[in-house]
């Protein structure tokens, strides 16, 4: 029963605490027979945290005051985010005099710092009045207050909280390209060929993206980037890069599918981004080149020129030529007979 009491009175204790950081009140008590305190310490990060980055506070007692069961607690953040992490300090009493105990709460430098957060380096006063109320040995009471140097005693708050602000981190960035080359035939006229680079599992695209994958157009052989990405976050993104067939005459398309991977990780000044590429037999390459084959059409083979058929008769002719030579033969006889007749009058 008297541990339940102890537990009973911890948990109101807790509840005033936190109703203390709301008003600047007098020093609260926890009623009945409280024996113990339990004080909450919460860091939080403001502007891009540093990813697993360890937060560590510390209890250091004053004078005969007791230990807590820890001297420290740690706290470690997540993400590269604004965020709260919460703790507590366990301080018992129950085999200590009545007395008034003072603590000093402070946050000791981080560790894993890149050196761009501004921490926290306000120190608490936590004060502990361990008594008998109304003089009434047969019951203890806790009073505690946490206060904040420079403030006004008056001023209690609900806990130890450390707010440290980081400035964020330039992107990082990178910026794939598709290289095009034919082979094969020379084509007469140049084709536009399309490649597409798909986002796996939500990883960042160029702003021109759209559901999820990035297309760009080369226009016959070249190179042509997609656009830039932008990393924010640390990680490992993955791509897949391919060409899209489009049917064109005369071309076998290159169906290479690549796997492209972006470890991205947390620089002091950046983003450092690292980028790798491997084809779907996992070979690793440099860079993602498409090569389609082209075969021009077959052109129609030219039908020679026919030649005039010849309609002569050959026979025909050579009988009009001797009838020709028979026929002057004749004339010349006939002159001269004609010329012997007259010579031969006279």
């Amino acid at each position: 029963m008297q541990k339940l009491k102890a537990r009973l009175a911890a948990g109101l204790m807790s509840a005033m605490l936190l109703l203390a950081g709301l008003f600047a009140v007098p020093a609260f008590a926890a009623e009945g027979s409280a024996d113990s305190v339990e004080m909450p310490v919460t860091v939080t990060t403001s502007g891009q945290g540093i990813p697993g980055e360890t937060y560590t506070i510390k209890m250091v007692p004053q004078g005969n005051a007791p230990a807590p069961t820890s001297d420290t607690v740690t706290l470690t953040g997540e993400d590269l985010k604004a965020g709260t992490y919460t703790g507590q300090f366990d301080l018992s009493f129950a085999d200590v005099p009545v007395d008034v105990y003072s603590y000093t709460v402070y946050q000791v430098a981080p560790e894993n710092t890149t050196g761009r957060g501004s921490y926290d380096t306000t120190v608490y006063t936590l004060t502990v009045t361990y008594e008998h109320p109304d003089g009434d040995m047969s019951k203890t009471a806790v009073i505690a207050a946490i206060h904040k140097d420079g403030d006004a005693k008056d001023v209690k708050y609900a806990a130890c909280a450390f707010t440290n602000t980081y400035a964020d981190l330039p992107a990082g960035m990178t910026d794939p390209a598709v290289t095009k080359h034919i082979s094969g035939d020379t084509p007469k006229d140049s084709t536009d060929f399309t490649f597409v680079l798909e986002a796996v599992d939500g990883a960042p695209l160029p702003a021109t993206a759209k559901d999820g994958k990035a297309e760009v157009v080369v226009n016959g052989e070249g190179t042509a980037e997609f656009g830039e990405i932008q990393y924010t976050a640390a990680g490992v993104y993955t791509y897949r890069c391919y060409e899209v067939n489009g049917g064109a005459e005369g071309y076998t398309y290159d169906s290479t599918v690549y796997t492209v991977r972006v470890v991205v990780t947390e620089g002091t000044k950046g983003f450092d981004v690292q980028r790798t590429i491997t084809d779907q037999d996992e070979r690793h390459v440099t860079d993602l080149t498409f090569t389609n084959a082209y075969e021009a059409p077959a052109q129609p083979t030219p039908k020679a020129p026919q030649a005039n058929p010849d309609t002569s008769d050959t026979n025909a002719l050579g009988t009009t030529s001797v009838l020709g030579a028979l026929g002057i033969a004749f004339v010349g006889i006939a002159v001269a007979m004609q010329f012997g007749r007259k010579h031969s009058r006279k």
